[in-house]
This record gives structure tokens, sequence and C-alpha cells, in this order.
């Protein structure tokens, strides 16, 4: 979250007359939590609805639009933005072992509904996961959220997709080989290729093609 978005979190806050703790309290999050946000950590888009439901002023602190209190607030937002479900499920972008955890959402970020438009993306066919791993470094970084488009999911040669065999997940370039086999590639060149064989292997499924995107486009 940028330093403006932080502090406008932090003055709507004190405008209501509340502390760190207090605002804590109403959304059922820790002190440490507000601390972390308006010290400009992200905020989860379902905390921030919660502000909202508590008074902030949301598209002020997103926007930097200072608007009259209405009923129209929540239409307001809901014309800027899309929300897009978070997953916690930790994709391997190494060689070893991967960590899958909750298949529920754990929460939501709001991406700029021109952005998504812009990139032909729906937002109900997207989902966000984290990377982790250094090996598809500098093109993803270990603890990266992904966006995934789970509506994309045919496989194009020099493209990135999330991956699960069984119980594992991967992040990689992938490649097609001649006997249908894919290669899965590290941009990382510390890391091998590794090969799998959608013949042979049981239980293989593309959960989506990885889309990059901008800080600028979610929130």
């Amino acid at each position: 979250m940028s330093n403006l978005l932080a502090e406008r979190f932090k003055s709507e806050r004190k405008r209501l007359n509340l502390s760190q703790e207090g605002l804590g309290n109403l959304i059922g999050v820790s002190e440490s939590s507000i601390k972390r946000w308006e010290n400009g950590a992200a905020i989860p888009s379902d905390k921030l609805t919660l502000c909202a439901e508590q008074g902030l002023d949301i598209l002020y602190i997103l926007l930097g639009q200072n608007l009259n209190k209405s009923l129209n607030k929540r239409s307001e937002f809901e014309t800027e933005f899309d929300l897009v479900n978070v997953y916690d499920v930790k994709i391997s972008a190494g060689h070893g072992s991967i960590c899958s955890g909750d298949a529920k959402p754990v929460s939501r970020l709001a991406f700029r509904k021109d952005w998504l438009h812009k990139k032909g993306l729906n937002a109900k066919d997207l989902l966000i996961v984290c990377a982790t791993g250094d090996s598809m470094i500098p093109t993803i970084q270990d603890k990266e959220k992904l966006l995934v488009n789970s509506a994309d999911k045919e496989l194009t040669d020099g493209f990135i997709y999330v991956i699960r065999n069984q119980d594992n997940y991967w992040v990689k370039r992938i490649q097609i080989q001649f006997d249908g086999s894919l290669l899965l590639i590290s941009d990382n060149k510390l890391y091998p290729p590794m090969q799998l064989d959608l013949n042979e292997a049981s239980d293989i499924e593309i959960i989506g093609r990885w889309v990059p995107s901008s800080r600028n486009a979610f929130y």
C-alpha cells in the first residue's frame, strides 16, 4: 500500500475518533495489524469493507476523493473496482517440496475495472495465490502474490502457468515437447528444467495462466 493510502487510512480513523486498538476491535483484527496498515502494509479488501461499515470513507482512502457520505458510496466503489479472491495456497517457484493451504478464499483484493477490461479479464475467472521459492526470479519474487486467470488453461509455449500435480503446485514457464510432454522451465537459470509427462502422470490440472500485474492495478 502506498504511503498516501496509509496516511488517508490513518486520517479516516482519527476523523472518527477511533484509536488503533478501538478500530481493530470493531473489525476483528489486532492493534498491530492497524499499525502495519498505517505504516504502508496492504489492507485486505474484506477488511476495507468492514472499515466502510464502521464509517471510514473507503473511496477517499483508495482514490483520495472526498465524497459526501451517502447510500451511494458502496455503488461508487463497485463502479470503480472488482474484488478477486485470495487463497491461502503457496505455489512452488522452486524445485523441492510443495506447500498448499486452505482451498477457501481467505480475503479479497480490489482491482480497477478499467485495468481488467484493458487486459480482457473477468474478475470471476481470477484468483490470487502466493509464490514461494526463488526459481522464477527475476520474473516472480519469493512470496509475491500471483494473479491467475483460471479461464486461460490452453497451454502456449513461453508463457507462465500454475500447474497442479496431485498435491503439488508449480508456477513455471512451459514448453510443449514433440512427444506431448511438458517442460517446466525456471527463469532462474540455476534451476534445471523439469519434465512432466501428461500421458503418464495422474491427476494433473492446469490451474490457469499467470497475469503480470502492477501495483496500481489493485489495492
